[in-house]
């Protein structure tokens, strides 16, 4: 289970059209008769109980916020349009554990038993850790919530019919709190996402009768959770329900633009189903019940090549002992709990209980545990309680709400304080500039002062300019002057990608950070140990440093993208110029993207860094309009938003659609407009908007026809949009000849980076691919193909950092933070444009306001303390415990206001349909 928190707001009616248009036209066939929308929980500290199932009716009252019973409203209700009703996450597994119970009656069962078992240990973490706000505007505290409802939709199939088993679990916004009802404090449900993922992920995985129930049918599940027999299908499963998905999207945006303002009914969504069905997969007969879905979901299967394994467990069903899986006995719980600290310092500067509740759960699923919940709870709590002790506060005050992230590791202070400690010894030294230089009359005032200072003697540099100001440019002045002074200028990047480019337009020697400090004896893994050795020089020559990766005095280790470098990796390299007594320069922008995990180190650099070593890049070179330099500074700083959105709807570079498949549809067509030309750029926020894009051109592109050497689609064979012998990747995309594609593994045998771009040249009969790009030529074989390669016509702001090109389109949405729509709005010579998805220019303009507030980056602990404080005065501190006489008084009248729920079941219901 992975995925964030979804808000809604706005009109209960309009919720629940959403609801029942979701359900797919196959999902029709799994619902008992009389089955109602959604299944109504109502949860109290310790307790979770099943009322009636909400109809439709039910569901819109519930949503709006009134008691479904009474018709009450629970307090005083908002009726705008941007009012929160719930919140929204939703609890599934990997696509192979759909598929199995896709195929086999018996781990359906168990799987949905095991779902409904997650969904009510969700909602019971929601109302043990939920809290609302009470008191006056200004001084408002958080106090726990008494009651929470839920509705859970129940989901077998994806909209495009294939077996995707899930729930929507849904937290009305509604609380019940100290003898009222009111709104939940929905940012501290956002800051637990890490725990309810990782419980409903735990909650399912570790479950003994769904394990069971695989192992009787002979699977295994590997340390993600995917099953192994099954895993190398989904791919071609998830390739055809996503064209499905596609040609419903694309008949639901042409529909919108011939009837503006309208809102398409369930028959006409049944209709477009069908005929995406038939439109995807011209070759198969579209199901009419649940029996020949199963059928056509088995055939599908022995056609990608998948045979149901053999070997079973003798009876696991009546013997949960059978069952493979870790003894509790032999997990050490202090390794565990030092494990979950290392994990969650690798990935941020600061967490809450939350965050160490779902990195517990995550590690007992991955080691192979299988135990009824009360065992794993405990088991789980006790290694969350072991980390907790070991954590450190970075706030001096016990009013601190838990949702707040506050708390940090001992090993992630020494770590900035060792980094603190280099920069402030370099920053002391003095900084001297060389002066009369030749070669460098070309530059402006400011980028002459910067090779200057390159060419001089210092400790420490600091380099900051906004994109656009010609940082490329002046790098290669500075590495002609260093070589004339028989000096090395050697630039280090975050990402092998930027190291090559870097290597292209400078000419300098030029590697990934992580290249470098490799070389010079660090390791890490994949948890976030970090170790180092010294490499000796008497050392077989296969374990000394290459010899590219030395530095020598008077030489120039130049950071390239630093505002992207992380703290450990920074500490690494310092230490390397340190006992080589090189210069360290760091260059890069504070205000584009930061570093993945613990970032922050050109902040700290810029802080401590004497003036004489600080410089800034002035000039805007990269726009050929000087009224968008302006503009772009302004992007860059978050000043005025407003009024900056202003003059873009102005000039153009704004523009509005009416809805996501409108967008999608716009940008489809740009992006197969120009996708053979390398020189723009498309760009959305997440990986899953690029995945959608990505297809989305692929398939105009198809429709506008084949690229030359590529066989004409009313040629083809295959399914629309198919061709014989082209690869499928394991996220489900299918790449052809003419195909831009991205390598997203660096890989040094076969020449690759990670981001590299190319063209598909030629597919081999294995699955291979021979692609052409910038580099020259490659061969990939399948292997590589099928897990690290991805469809490239669209990419995301950290793929676009650092590109420049003549246009380039952004999509701007709730995601959007600052730095991603700078760089969005800046990588085009030409044309920079956003597209929004708002029904008026004032919830546009609304939108863009509040993408210029978010800030997202991880600074380091010291700046996460600040945030941390920040977060207690703006959502306010908790309340201190109420005496025990006003409790029992709060849980009397609380008692007296709550509707009597019937009792979950101690069995599931019966699945009306998988296998039935």
């Amino acid at each position: 289970m992975h995925g964030g928190v979804k808000f809604y707001r706005g009109s209960a009616a309009a919720a629940r059209s959403y609801v029942e248009a979701d359900h797919s036209r196959v999902d029709d066939y799994y619902l008992a008769e009389g089955t109602g929308l959604a299944e109504h929980y109502i949860a109290g500290p310790g307790a979770v109980r099943r009322a009636d199932d909400l109809d439709g009716p039910a569901y819109e009252r519930w949503v709006a916020g009134y008691d479904v019973l009474t018709g009450a409203a629970k307090g005083r209700l908002r009726d705008d349009a941007r009012a929160l009703r719930f919140v929204e996450v939703v609890i599934n597994g990997p696509k192979s554990w759909s598929l199995a119970a896709a195929l086999h009656p018996d781990v359906a069962t168990a799987y949905d038993a095991a779902m409904d078992r997650a969904a009510g240990e969700v909602i019971g973490w929601v109302v043990e850790h939920a809290t609302t706000r009470v008191g006056p505007r200004g001084r408002q505290v958080q106090v726990p919530v008494e009651m929470v409802e839920a509705a859970v939709v129940r989901h077998y199939t994806s909209r495009a019919g294939d077996p995707h088993r899930h729930l929507h679990v849904q937290i009305n916004a509604r609380v019940f709190a100290r003898g009222a009802w009111r709104g939940l404090h929905s940012v501290g449900v956002v800051d637990s996402i890490e725990a309810l993922n990782g419980i409903g992920h735990a909650a399912v995985m570790c479950d003994p009768e769904f394990r069971a129930a695989l192992a009787a049918r002979g699977y295994t599940l590997d340390d993600d959770g995917e099953i192994r027999q099954l895993a190398p299908y989904t791919g071609g499963f998830s390739q055809r329900a996503a064209q499905i998905t596609r040609n419903v999207d694309r008949y639901e945006a042409a529909w919108r633009a011939e009837h503006p303002g309208q809102e398409p009914g369930p028959r006409l969504r049944q209709t477009w189903d069908r005929r995406a069905w038939a439109d995807a997969r011209p070759d198969k007969v579209v199901p009419r019940s649940g029996a020949d879905l199963v059928a056509a979901w088995n055939r599908e299967l022995r056609d990608l090549g998948f045979t149901p394994p053999t070997t079973r467990a003798a009876n696991p069903a009546t013997n949960l002992a059978a069952v493979p899986g870790l003894q509790i006995g032999r997990l050490n719980r202090d390794v565990a709990a030092d494990l979950v600290l290392t994990r969650l310092g690798a990935k941020r500067s600061a967490w809450n209980g939350a965050d160490i509740r779902g990195e517990a759960e995550r590690l007992i699923a991955s080691v192979g545990v299988v135990a009824e919940r009360a065992v794993r709870h405990e088991l789980v709590e006790d290694v969350a309680d072991r980390a907790r002790t070991r954590c450190v506060p970075l706030l001096d005050r016990d009013d601190v709400p838990e949702h707040v992230r506050s708390v940090t590791s001992e090993r992630v202070l020494a770590v900035e304080a060792d980094l603190v400690d280099s920069i402030f010894a370099r920053a002391s030294r003095p900084v001297t500039t060389a002066v009369r230089l030749r070669g460098i009359a070309h530059l402006d005032p400011a980028q002459r002062r910067v090779v200057a200072a390159l060419a001089g003697d210092a400790g420490l540099l600091v380099i900051e300019g906004a994109a656009g100001t010609g940082k490329t440019t002046t790098l290669a002045a500075a590495r002609d002057v260093l070589d004339a002074a028989d000096r090395r200028l050697v630039v280090v990047t975050p990402t092998l990608k930027a190291a090559h480019a870097a290597q292209r337009q400078v000419g300098a020697d030029a590697f990934s950070a992580a290249w470098l400090i490799h070389q010079h004896g660090y390791r890490w893994d994949d948890e976030g140990h970090w170790s180092h050795t010294e490499t000796a020089p008497e050392a077989a020559s296969d374990a000394r440093p290459d010899s590219r990766a030395r530095l020598l005095p008077g030489d120039v280790l130049l950071v390239d993208e630093a505002g992207m470098l992380d703290q450990d990796t920074a500490r690494a390299l310092f230490a390397i110029a340190d006992r080589a007594h090189a210069t360290v320069a760091l260059l890069g922008d504070r205000h584009q993207l930061p570093a993945v995990g613990r970032g922050g180190v050109l902040d700290l650099a810029a802080r401590w860094v004497s003036p004489a070593g600080h410089h800034e890049l002035e000039s805007v070179h990269r726009f050929g309009d000087p009224a968008y330099a302006d503009l772009s500074l302004l992007m860059r700083t978050g000043e005025r938003p407003g009024e900056v959105f202003g003059a873009l709807l102005e000039r153009g570079q704004i523009v509005l659609h009416a809805s996501e498949v409108e967008r999608t549809a716009a940008l489809a067509a740009i992006g197969a407009a120009q996708s053979d030309d390398g020189d723009h750029l498309v760009i959305a926020d997440t990986r899953d908007q690029v995945a959608a894009l990505n297809a989305a051109i692929r398939d105009r592109r198809q429709d506008a026809g084949a690229p030359p050497g590529e066989q004409p689609r009313e040629q083809a064979s295959e399914q629309s949009g198919e061709r014989a012998g082209e690869p499928i990747t394991r996220r489900g995309e299918r790449i052809g000849l003419g195909d831009r594609v991205a390598t997203r593994r660096n890989d040094r045998d076969l020449a690759v980076a990670n981001r590299d771009t190319w063209t598909v040249a030629g597919i081999g009969i294995d699955g291979g691919l021979l692609v052409t790009g910038r580099a020259g030529q490659r061969a990939l074989p399948a292997d590589y193909v099928r897990e690290h390669v991805e469809l490239a016509f669209t990419t995301t702001a950290y793929g676009a950092q650092g590109e420049t090109v003549d246009s380039a389109h952004f999509a701007l949405g709730e995601t959007t933070g600052a730095a991603s729509a700078y760089v969005g709005m800046t990588r085009g010579r030409h044309q920079n444009v956003a597209h929004l998805v708002a029904d008026t220019v004032d919830d546009a303009r609304n939108q863009w306001v509040e993408v210029f507030s978010r800030d997202r980056a991880d600074l380091g602990p010291s700046h996460a303390a600040q945030r941390a404080a920040d977060d207690i005065d703006r959502y306010g501190p908790s309340a201190p415990p109420a005496p025990i006489g006003l409790q029992a008084a709060m849980l009397r009248e609380g008692a007296r206001r709550r509707p009597e729920p019937q009792p979950i079941p101690t069995s599931p219901p019966t699945s009306h349909g998988i296998g039935r």
